[in-house]
């Protein structure tokens, strides 16, 4: 009733992803609801089986997490679609968010609980990419926090760089 949507989805190994969105072919290039929709439905499909077959690590999964090497395809069908600025690059009807995760939450959970072997790949793979981030984040913290850096004097007063006198 509230009209039609086509989505395809994969993960590429080792290689950037990308993501294409149309409403009613119209290609909206800056997104908009229904892929806020689909990114919501699938970060909690992946989270929701995790959590089912007994990952406790999957809650550190973040979107971006997810996002990194997805193809992401989808187009939505709609009577009265509201477009963001002229070029009509982003979709901005809000009602389209909600109905595009129910849509695709359904089928993603199907097939998750479908193929055990795929999405058991898949979600250790978002961990990995989790716990990577994290340590990444972890790293450049410790960065900032070293000796060096603290030793530095503030201001006019700074450390001596001249060996030599003159």
């Amino acid at each position: 009733g509230e009209g039609r949507i086509e989505f395809a989805l994969a993960w590429l190994d080792g290689e950037e992803g990308f993501s294409q969105s149309y409403c009613n072919t119209v290609p909206t290039v800056q997104g908009g609801t229904h892929e806020n929709g689909f990114k919501t439905a699938i970060a909690r499909g992946l989270k929701a089986y995790g959590e089912m077959v007994g990952l406790k690590k999957v809650s550190a999964i973040t979107t971006d997490d997810i996002m990194t090497g997805m193809v992401m395809l989808i187009s939505v069908f709609i009577k009265e679609p509201q477009f963001q600025g002229q070029t009509k690059e982003k979709l901005a009807n809000p009602e389209v968010a909600r109905w595009v995760d129910l849509a695709i939450k359904d089928h993603f959970d199907h097939w998750l609980s479908k193929d055990s072997a795929s999405s058991k790949n898949l979600l250790e793979a978002m961990i990995e990419r989790a716990e990577e981030r994290q340590r990444r984040k972890d790293d450049r913290a410790l960065t900032r926090k070293s000796a060096t850096k603290k030793l530095r004097l503030p201001g006019k007063l700074s450390d001596c760089s001249r060996t030599n006198a003159i």
